[in-house]
């Protein structure tokens, strides 16, 4: 499992951090000020039958479309601080964009993390927001810059871009206070449809997480955020001489070329037409281990393990036609307690949705003593919903059966199958996350 610390609220201008705007505050207290990370709150998914959710996204959209509209307006006070923060009125001008942005950023979400730097590859300054590993706020992280405005000379983004590979050496220093380490890498493709590296240095010590921390950042330098964020599977530190001499910015440029490759032959190896036009009437049997659901009959085998594994999950890690990996759960349905029921009900509902072009079923379980699982690949979620509610009435499924996500981004979300479904008590402990004694 991969950690995540950053320095919050970081300030970032040509590779040199020099402000924090949360210094006095810990990660877990600007989480618990997110209504989105203390309490589970849909984005996407919001219903009118659900007013609070309703008010705090519509009251989300007009924090940003505030934000958007003072930053045009105070442009000039922004630049002249940005172009303005060495010297003796460095700490000032500091003050002023940090000040600004806590200001107006905190009033949208307050794990939103920022960035100021020069633009890459062109002239003009760059604001990369992160939502700094809380999911729950991606979505509204890339609305934020969706509704920027064009400005001249500037590039928004909803992740820290990746560093030009001389600015490598600056970029570990403003984060680790420290020379960054001798490294060279190696990177691989795991089962589970991420990206595995391995860094070797001889300047790796006994302080495990420590050497983790610093692969981290350097990865995340290299390559980017969002890279780190959806493809990064498990850092290994290895302890060793390199193979050629250390220059960083050569190894940095090396490993995201690295990393780029393996992520093509990745994205090369997946089904290049959508799931429901796949035949996947053959299925076995996965097991999970210690899981409340102890099985999924699926045709999808690798796609299994790798949501019973309980990692961080991405649509894109098994499909790049734009498809989302979900499931139908149904509860008091001590009538569907076997699998040769189940599938018979999947295989109506697969053929409804397959006849829509709205997605399929790849998978059913069971959790005992009374819950139903039906796994579903949608290819339109818009089409797919008023198909799923027409299907759990006319097959008078529990009113409290919904539609959930695996993706991590998603987690949060869900669609009730009637008017009164309420909402689900494990949106932050779904079956595939909870690991039982």
């Amino acid at each position: 499992m991969k950690s995540r610390h950053w320095n919050l609220g970081t300030l970032f201008i040509t590779c040199i951090l020099v402000a924090s705007c949360t210094a006095d505050a810990p990660l877990i207290n600007k989480a618990n000020g997110s209504a989105y990370c203390s309490i589970p709150t849909r984005w996407s998914t919001v219903e009118k039958s659900y007013p609070p959710e309703v008010r705090l996204k519509e009251k989300t959209i007009e924090h940003i479309e505030q934000f958007w509209s003072d930053f045009k307006k105070d442009q000039t006070t922004l630049n002249l601080a940005l172009e303005n923060l060495h010297g003796e009125s460095g700490k000032a001008n500091a003050d002023i964009l940090v000040g600004w942005m806590k200001e107006h950023l905190d009033s949208i979400d307050p794990v939103i993390e920022y960035e100021f730097g020069p633009a890459r590859g062109k002239e003009g300054k760059k604001l990369d927001f992160s939502a700094c590993g809380h999911d729950e706020v991606i979505q509204i992280c890339k609305l934020l810059v969706a509704k920027a405005p064009k400005l001249p000379n500037w590039q928004f983004s909803s992740y820290r871009q990746p560093l030009p590979a001389g600015e490598i050496v600056g970029g570990f220093k403003g984060r680790a206070g420290r020379e960054p380490i001798q490294f060279e890498t190696s990177v691989s493709v795991s089962p589970q449809n991420k990206l595995d590296v391995i860094f070797t240095s001889p300047e790796f010590q006994s302080d495990e997480a420590d050497n983790v921390q610093a692969c981290l950042i350097l990865s995340d330098l290299s390559v980017g955020e969002e890279n780190d964020d959806i493809w990064l599977g498990v850092i290994t530190p290895k302890k060793g001489s390199l193979m050629g001499q250390f220059n960083c910015a050569n190894n940095a440029q090396q490993y995201a070329k690295a990393f780029d490759e393996k992520k093509k032959e990745l994205l090369a190896s997946l089904p290049g037409t959508p799931y429901f036009k796949q035949d996947l009437s053959k299925t076995e049997e996965v097991h999970f281990s210690g899981k409340r659901r102890l099985s999924m009959k699926t045709a999808l085998k690798k796609l299994a393990e790798t949501l019973g594994a309980g990692g961080r999950f991405h649509d894109v890690q098994f499909s790049k036609n734009g498809e989302k990996f979900a499931y139908l759960k149904i509860p008091k349905a001590k009538d569907l307690q076997s699998f040769e029921k189940v599938e018979a009900l999947a295989k109506e509902l697969d053929a409804e949705l397959r006849k829509a072009q709205a997605g399929c079923v790849f998978g059913v379980g069971i959790e005992s003593p009374d819950i139903v699982y039906l796994d579903i690949v949608l290819a339109d979620l818009a089409k797919a919903t008023p198909l799923l509610k027409s299907f759990s009435e006319s097959h008078k499924l529990a009113h409290d059966s919904a539609l959930r996500f695996y993706d991590c981004v998603w987690r949060n979300e869900w669609v009730g199958m009637f008017d009164d479904t309420k909402k689900p008590q494990d949106l932050k402990s779904p079956w595939y996350l909870v690991q039982e004694n």
